[in-house]
C-alpha cells in the first residue's frame, strides 16, 4: 500500500471539501431545520484532509489537531447546553482553514516541477479561501446580527450553506444580490474577498505557467 506524502496530499483535502460542500447542499435542501449534527460531518471532512500532511511534520497535525478538538468540543456544548460558544468555534475553523491556506499555497508556490497535485492544491486553495470567508461572514453575523441582508440571525450552522453560496458568489465576483453586506464592518470584508479572489486566479494561474515553462526548458 503506498504511503502517503506531501506528493498526492491535495487529493485528501480536494475530496473532503466536495464531501463537506456536498452534504451542506443536501442537509440545507432536505433538512434545512436540523443542521446540528452537521458538525460532525465537518470536523470528519477536515479531519480527513489532515491526513494527506506529510508524517514527518507531527507538529502541523498537532496543530491542525487541537484546532479541530476545539471547534468539537465548543460546538457540541453549544448544541447540547443552554448556551453557546460559537464565537469559539467560529474561530477555532477559521485558524484551521487560514493555516491549511498558508500551508497549501506554500507548497504550490514553492514547487520547482508542476504535478497533478499541484494543480489539485490550487483548486484546494480556492475552496479553502470561500470555506474560510464563508466563516468569517458567521463569526460576523454572530458579532452583529444585522450585518447582512437575506442571512438572517440564526445558529450558525442553520446559515452555513448560505453562508458558503455567499461567499463563493462573492469570491468569483459573480454577485447575484439576494445577499448582500448592510454593516461597515461586512462590507469591508465583501469587497476584500471580491479583491482576493480576482488575484488569486491571476497570480495562480501566471505563476503555474512561468513554472511550467522553467521546467519544460530544463528538460
Amino acid at each position: 500500500m503506498k504511503a502517503v506524502t506531501k506528493d498526492d496530499n491535495f487529493y485528501f483535502l480536494f475530496f473532503a471539501l466536495l464531501v463537506l460542500f456536498f452534504g451542506c447542499a443536501v442537509m440545507q435542501q432536505f433538512n434545512p431545520e436540523g443542521q446540528k449534527p452537521f458538525l460532525v460531518l465537518i470536523v470528519a471532512t477536515l479531519a480527513v484532509s489532515i491526513a494527506g500532511i506529510n508524517r514527518k511534520r507531527p507538529l502541523y497535525r498537532t496543530w491542525y489537531g487541537l484546532l479541530l478538538i476545539t471547534a468539537a468540543i465548543t460546538g457540541g456544548f453549544s448544541l447540547f447546553q443552554d448556551y453557546s460558544l460559537a464565537i469559539v468555534t467560529l474561530s477555532s475553523l477559521l485558524m484551521f482553514l487560514v493555516s491549511h491556506i498558508y500551508s497549501a499555497l506554500k507548497q504550490v508556490m514553492q514547487a520547482k516541477t508542476i504535478t497533478p497535485n499541484h494543480i489539485i492544491g490550487s483548486i484546494c486553495i480556492y475552496l479553502l479561501m470561500g470555506m474560510a470567508w464563508a466563516t468569517t461572514y458567521l463569526l460576523i453575523l454572530e458579532i452583529f446580527p444585522n450585518a447582512f441582508s437575506g442571512l438572517e440571525a440564526l445558529p450558525w450552522l442553520s446559515n452555513l450553506f448560505n453562508a458558503l453560496y455567499f461567499s463563493f458568489i462573492t469570491l468569483t465576483t459573480v454577485g447575484y444580490g439576494d445577499i448582500s453586506p448592510t454593516l461597515p464592518i461586512s462590507q469591508f470584508f465583501v469587497f476584500l474577498e471580491s479583491i482576493v479572489g480576482s488575484f488569486y486566479l491571476a497570480i495562480m494561474v501566471a505563476s503555474l505557467v512561468s513554472i511550467r515553462l522553467s521546467q519544460n526548458s530544463t528538460e
